[in-house]
């Protein structure tokens, strides 16, 4: 009979998306929907998150009851204090209307008491002309993996790790913009009180969950304890825009182009590239893509810029501003303040060379689901899930409550269920011995 393969460790989801129960109807349509197979509807009853969540919030679109919501991290976490640093998403200057420049809403932070309030869009900029630099080094390696895949959305990478594992290689080694301002300011804000920079926190104001989910894991974790938080757009936003409509302040705090701007809407982080770039969003446009990179197609191209949410960032779930209404806000403030980098171009070439733009971060953290077997007993595992498919009749109904038969094979192997939750097996069974004794 060989070996009964012990359930996999799963790792959990990390808290940002929340079922209501008295609203869920079992409707499967959220488990259906899930990349990674991760929801199951047990007995009819309620959908719960069993498996690795990364944070894509596709569960949460596709809910019709709305019964699944992206719990927005709360404000009541921090203190706006001298030995905290403000880190916003662009996506902010998107949320006010037209009224308000990006330099009147970091002024706004700067009123509510925090010590530094950094421009990330001024570091997009930077990061924009790195990636040219790199795309340049790496055409004249014969071996370099192309098209190079954006490292900016958290959830790609995620998607990339669990699905694609084949496909990290192409995600370069270069730090993205949030990554840059949290090691950065600890530098500069730790020099400036002469104190340690594990004394220095990062607030991040973020569009989305998987953003928020860095503020745990940033690459400054790698040497310094954790002090920093995130916030969600839409819990900040009232007590911004008080602020925004009070200030008294004639302070320069934003200094980048429209190309920096830009980074929170899709095509954003592409759009001051002169390579052969290409911008990709929403989750079946961007697995349909990657899906193409790992049939070696689209070599040609250079750069690809994948966003999970609709529209980029401005379709994440912690915002206020209607997606469409801010992207149309956005491509006027593009223009407004021009299409050319105002970086120092010389002096960003000495940052590059001396690997500022770097990270040493672990992107395989979502590779796959961590097990205790060994080689051989997964390869029993294996057989037996093949052996349990073969039995089943391939309705992929998810009446059973696992997403696909599959799936659902795996959980019986498992030992999560068990053949009778599949309404099918039993008459699939007798049709199958019928045959045979004909």
């Amino acid at each position: 009979m060989g070996i009964m393969a012990k359930p996999l460790k799963e790792k959990k989801s990390p808290g940002y998306v929340e079922i209501d129960e008295d609203q869920c109807t079992g409707c499967v349509l959220c488990m259906k929907a899930c990349p990674t197979k991760a929801i199951r509807v047990k007995d009819g009853r309620v959908a719960r998150i069993e498996g690795v969540c990364i944070d894509c919030g596709e569960c949460v679109r596709t809910c019709t009851k709305g019964a699944i919501k992206a719990a927005s991290p709360k404000r009541d976490g921090f203190t706006a204090s001298s030995d905290l640093v403000i880190s916003p998403s662009t996506v902010l200057y998107s949320q006010f209307g037209e009224d308000y420049l990006p330099n009147d809403i970091l002024l706004g932070l700067k009123k509510m008491g925090f010590g530094y309030v950094h421009d990330q869009s001024y570091t997009s900029e930077m990061c924009n002309f790195a990636v040219e630099l790199f795309i340049k080094e790496n055409r004249k390696k014969p071996d370099s993996p192309f098209p190079l895949i954006s490292p900016a959305c958290p959830v790609v990478v995620r998607l990339i790790s669990y699905r694609f594992p084949s496909l990290l290689k192409h995600i370069p080694p270069l730090a993205t913009p949030r990554e840059i301002v949290d090691r950065e300011a600890k530098k500069r804000l730790s020099a400036k009180y002469g104190c340690s920079p594990k004394e220095i926190g990062v607030l991040h104001i973020t569009p989305c969950p998987a953003l928020a989910d860095f503020a745990k894991e940033s690459v400054s974790q790698e040497r310094y304890p954790r002090k920093d938080k995130a916030v969600g757009i839409n819990s900040i936003y009232e007590t911004l825009k008080k602020n925004i409509q009070e200030i008294d302040d004639d302070r320069v705090l934003h200094h980048s182009s429209g190309i920096g701007i830009g980074w929170g809407m899709s095509g954003g982080e592409i759009a001051g590239m002169k390579r052969n770039c290409l911008a990709v969003s929403g989750l079946h446009e961007t697995i349909r893509y990657l899906e193409k990179i790992e049939m070696g197609l689209l070599q040609e191209v250079d750069y690809i810029e994948c966003r999970i949410c609709a529209e980029g960032c401005l379709g994440g779930p912690f915002t206020v501003a209607d997606k469409y209404q801010a992207r149309h806000l956005l491509q006027k403030l593009v223009l407004m303040f021009g299409v050319e980098r105002r970086i120092k171009y010389k002096y960003v070439i000495k940052l590059y060379k001396d690997g500022w733009f770097f990270t040493e971060r672990d992107r395989t953290a979502f590779k796959d689901v961590a097990s205790p077997l060994s080689i051989s007993d997964r390869i029993e595992r294996l057989n037996r899930v093949e052996e349990t498919l073969r039995s089943l009749p391939g309705k992929e109904c998810g009446v059973c409550g696992s997403p696909d038969c599959r799936a659902f094979a795996e959980d019986v192997v498992d030992g999560k269920t068990t053949l009778k939750d599949c309404i099918f097996f039993h008459n699939q069974k007798g049709k199958i011995a019928s045959r045979a004794g004909r």
